[in-house]
């Protein structure tokens, strides 16, 4: 049974996203489609990035990862198609999969890429501002269905790659990162791993500086503070990084914090 994931920034009032699964079932009726998200940031590939890099790999091994954040559908930009691991991705040629490689890298992953060059495998009808219904789909779906990858293209090794997040120690021993994600609840996901502050006193003596806000010491759950107390928190998220919070409210009550903000962990006087 072949699993397939989509993620866009389509939304979902117009249908959009729902059209993607219905060209994908008229090549693999049998696939067992998975909405990721379709709220991507528009045109945010830095987003889709943490947001796919997040959550593709706790889908079984073979399943097919169609992602179509793509702001320059239509343009000589290529559409690719690849393996990473064990599992298999059909996306724009932006920088979407930076996370995803970087990881592969890290975990010392074998991946292979095609540019897809080969038209049999897309929709009749190809638009200039509808790839993901036309060619990525269509693509993903003749995956599922069992058509090898070197079939869907030619063989490339020269991937575009974006900049992403990370954290940066200072002199003083001050570890510095920004804010990646605000999820839907204003969660603040910041850029700092547990390695990254080992050599601070953690959980207690330290202090996260964020959008002008000071938080003193780090909780282990969202139930270590009081309930609707407007006081912010700062404990490890599930995504493996560091997460600033209101608990039983919403970060975003009492700071406005944006991707790209600065936050600072520092050991308290």
């Amino acid at each position: 049974m072949p699993f397939i994931t989509l993620t866009t920034d389509f939304g979902t009032r117009q249908g959009s996203h729902t059209v993607l699964h219905g060209a994908i079932y008229g090549i693999a009726p049998d696939a067992v489609i998975t909405d990721l998200s379709h709220e991507v940031k528009p045109q945010d590939i830095r987003e889709a990035n943490f947001v796919v890099n997040n959550s593709v790999f706790f889908f079984p091994p073979g399943t097919v990862h169609v992602i179509v954040v793509d702001p320059g559908v239509g343009t000589d930009r290529r559409p690719i198609a690849g393996r990473i691991g064990e599992h298999y991705f059909v996306a724009p040629d932006n920088g979407v999969l930076s996370a995803c490689l970087a990881r592969a890298e890290a975990e010392g992953w074998s991946t292979e890429f095609v540019a897809l060059d080969r038209p049999e495998y897309w929709l009749p009808n190809v638009t200039m501002t509808f790839h993901g219904r036309d060619l990525f789909s269509p693509v993903g779906a003749h995956l599922a269905a069992g058509v090898p990858l070197v079939d869907l293209g030619t063989p490339i090794d020269d991937l575009i790659t974006i900049p992403l997040w990370g954290a940066e120690r200072h002199a003083d021993g001050s570890v510095e990162g920004e804010i990646i994600y605000i999820d839907d609840f204003g969660n603040a996901i910041c850029s700092i791993l547990p390695e990254e502050i080992a050599h601070l006193p953690v959980p207690d003596g330290v202090a996260v500086e964020v959008c002008g806000a000071r938080i003193e010491g780090m909780v282990s759950t969202f139930g270590d503070s009081e309930y609707d107390s407007d006081t912010l928190i700062a404990l490890w998220d599930s995504s493996g990084y560091m997460l600033v919070s209101e608990n039983n409210g919403t970060g975003g009550k009492i700071i406005q914090p944006k991707p790209g903000d600065r936050v600072v962990v520092r050991p308290l006087p």
